[in-house]
């Protein structure tokens, strides 16, 4: 009798334990990929992500558009770059005149002597790519008519470019507004010229870069954007019809006991 009452209990064990393996895993605390007795866990510690994204390392990512983790969790994107469908590609500005011309960065058509003006069109071995053009040598944007204190603003009529304004000729002898400096000369060859003032990727200097989220505006990197009439000036979006310190130009300062700004000019208070 009571050999049968062992046996009956041995039974009742081995029902139990094959039950456990039958009904899969009821543990909440453990961290496996896949249950290693029967079934997947409905949810493992550390490793289940919303709907559209992946698990890699330390915390979840969506693999179309990560920084870090680019279609695959082993892929990051470069700092000019930003992922797209799973891919990185190059961020190149809407405006500025910059495109991808399958670089390791974007290529600005107004200073590139590879893709001056387009991609692909190299300038010769003694040119440079001022403004979008092959020259001897960079634009003066001072008194180029053709781009008159920027690339791309051309003085129309009887005007002429005066220390990067247009104006009716003939020039003042001294200049109303703050002069604007050359191009400079940046680039591997030294056959890129760079208006350093709104120039992304030569931002004042020619070793400045501005980030993906910012701007160059007056030579310095911003995270503002200017809207309506509004230019960058020391860093920040300003009126120049209307700024005394940056009245027509930035760093223009009309004289704060005699004058007032208006339009643009600093004029008798």
């Amino acid at each position: 009798m009571r050999n049968r009452k062992w046996v009956a209990l041995g039974l009742l064990v081995a029902c139990a334990c094959w039950g456990g393996f039958a009904c899969g895993d009821d543990s909440t605390g453990d961290d496996d990929a896949r249950d290693v007795r029967d079934v997947r866990d409905v949810v493992d510690e550390g490793s289940s992500c919303p709907t559209g994204q992946e698990w890699c390392d330390t915390a979840c990512f969506n693999l179309q558009s990560s920084q870090q983790h680019c279609g695959t969790c082993e892929i990051a994107c470069a700092a000019t770059e930003l992922c797209r469908s799973g891919e990185c590609v190059l961020d190149c500005p809407a405006t500025g005149g910059y495109a991808d011309c399958g670089g390791t960065q974007c290529a600005s058509l107004n200073s590139d002597p590879a893709n001056c003006d387009a991609c692909g069109h190299a300038c010769g071995a003694t040119e440079v790519c001022s403004c979008g053009v092959c020259a001897p040598a960079c634009d003066d944007l001072n008194t180029s008519t053709a781009n008159c204190g920027a690339c791309g603003t051309a003085c129309t009529g009887t005007m002429v470019c005066c220390c990067g304004a247009c104006a009716e000729p003939p020039c003042p002898t001294t200049c109303p507004m703050v002069p604007i400096d050359d191009q400079l000369e940046c680039g591997a060859d030294s056959r890129a010229c760079v208006d350093a003032r709104g120039d992304l990727f030569h931002c004042g200097t020619c070793e400045t870069a501005c980030t993906l989220t910012q701007r160059c505006g007056d030579g310095r990197c911003t995270i503002e954007s200017c809207l309506g009439s509004d230019v960058y000036c020391d860093g920040h979006c300003t009126n120049l019809n209307t700024s005394p310190n940056n009245c027509g130009r930035c760093g223009n300062g009309c004289d704060p006991d005699l004058e007032y700004c208006l339009e643009g000019e600093c004029r008798p208070a």
